[in-house]
């Protein structure tokens, strides 16, 4: 028997709907699905720049994922058995202040509309799920659309692009006598450890960060232009001073989708004094979003700059209110832990790290967590975490320390969320006097930054 997770897995869901995963030969069957369904009106054309984003997905030198990695589910009692509903599954490995644990990432999702309400997308992710806990994978994320995924055990839990502009016509311009103190210039594999150095720097802010291999590093400068039909996420620019020397990087849309240039990574090296270098570097961004080609004909001219660099980065307060226009609150990536226990249990030295220089350090206590329909039991000896089991509260004398909401609870893991924000929002998120200081050493409140790629 081939199970869910096995290359060759294949299921009859009846009626001529057959679910498996994909091969190379079905990108183009995949690409007319996402096509149709990634459009902005019902009789708009096929998006073609979906075309080519799955193109791209399939072509066999993405670092994420491969052509085998799209679970799809193709109705063979149609004419060419076209794929009615499919996602794919990217690899990534995300951090927890330092430890390591692999994300499985359900990208992609469509389902024709035609075949929807039949849980067609429930099946895929089923699926999918089997195949990332089998590889190992501690966490699923996903960005997607709101509510969704919510359906399929996921939870709002990290920050996700935060919004902020300046309009174009708000950037200083320069003395007519003075030349630029900074500028751009494009990136090449030579500069990777530089990124690579600032990137980490930058992320060790962050509860919960990335790990970008020196492959996607690659991909992102070097491998996509053998393949310039196909559409690439962003491009890279290194900032240099006037004497060429560098002194930061940014990451932008490689291509415009609206009026917009995003820009999604900017960092410094040591010493540099930010607030005189971002009016430069403010004209030459938009110097390069004005040259850049929009993905539609139609789209409108470029007016702004929208930064997404997570709400605690230092440019924020650099450009000021006038600068720095507030679009939207912050997003954020839907989070994904089937085993809670296991993961609590891998992080653990964080956790013992965290208690060490708390007020309740050297810790000897059982923690109860209700989520209602199930629990959560943590056991601390001299500030270690010896135990973690999934706990269910029984009908009398629970002698709870705690309860969440289904889910809610991952929003703390995290550093989304502190307790006292989620009550005030869930009623039925409480915590007793005796927890509290341990579950706020053990779970502090800070924004994290992932970049979504």
């Amino acid at each position: 028997m081939h199970t869910a997770h096995s290359s060759s897995f294949r299921r009859d869901l009846g009626d001529g709907l057959v679910l498996h995963w994909s091969t190379a030969e079905d990108t183009e069957r995949i690409a007319t699905l996402h096509a149709l369904v990634h459009r902005e009106r019902a009789d708009a054309p096929p998006n073609a720049h979906y075309l080519r984003h799955i193109r791209r997905l399939m072509n066999g030198d993405y670092p994420l994922m491969g052509p085998r990695d799209f679970g799809i589910i193709e109705d063979t009692s149609e004419e060419g058995s076209p794929v009615v509903a499919s996602t794919c599954l990217w690899k990534h490995t995300w951090t927890y202040e330092g430890i390591p644990f692999g994300v499985g990432r359900p990208e992609a999702v469509a389902t024709h509309p035609a075949y929807r309400h039949q849980g067609l997308i429930r099946t895929l992710f089923e699926m999918i799920h089997a195949r990332s806990e089998t590889e190992g994978d501690l966490v699923q994320a996903i960005s997607g659309v709101p509510y969704f995924y919510r359906q399929f055990g996921y939870e709002y839990a990290l920050e996700l692009e935060d919004w902020r502009a300046t309009p174009l016509v708000l950037i200083p311009k320069a003395q007519d006598d003075e030349p630029e103190r900074y500028a751009l210039r494009e990136v090449t594999a030579r500069d990777i450890p530089v990124m690579e150095e600032l990137y980490e720097r930058q992320q060790k802010h962050s509860i919960v960060s990335e790990r970008r291999t020196r492959k996607l590093w690659l991909y992102e400068i070097e491998t996509w232009k053998r393949h310039p039909d196909l559409l690439h996420t962003f491009t890279f620019q290194m900032i240099v001073d006037v004497k060429g020397e560098t002194v930061g990087f940014v990451a932008c849309d490689a291509y415009r989708r609206g009026r917009a240039l995003g820009v999604w990574l900017l960092e410094w090296v040591d010493g540099v004094n930010m607030q005189r270098a971002m009016p430069s570097v403010l004209r030459a961004l938009s110097a390069y979003g004005l040259g850049i080609k929009p993905i539609l004909p139609e789209t409108g001219a470029l007016q702004e700059i929208s930064f997404s660099l997570g709400t605690t980065h230092p440019v924020h307060e650099l450009l000021g209110e006038a600068l720095d226009r507030p679009r939207e609150p912050p997003y954020a990536w839907y989070i994904r832990v089937k085993n809670l226990p296991a993961f609590l249990l891998h992080i653990a030295p964080v956790l013992e790290r965290r208690l060490a220089t708390s007020p309740v350090a050297g810790l000897n206590q059982e923690i109860k967590l209700s989520f209602y329909r199930s629990g959560l039991r943590m056991v601390f000896e001299q500030g270690r975490l010896v135990g973690a089991e999934d706990w269910q509260p029984p009908v009398y004398g629970s002698a709870a320390n705690g309860a969440f909401p289904p889910l809610v609870f991952l929003q703390v893991l995290f550093g989304h969320r502190s307790i006292e924000a989620l009550r005030h929002v869930f009623p039925d998120v409480w915590v007793s006097d005796e927890a509290r200081p341990v579950l706020g050493a053990l779970f502090p409140t800070r924004p994290s930054f992932v970049l979504w790629n």
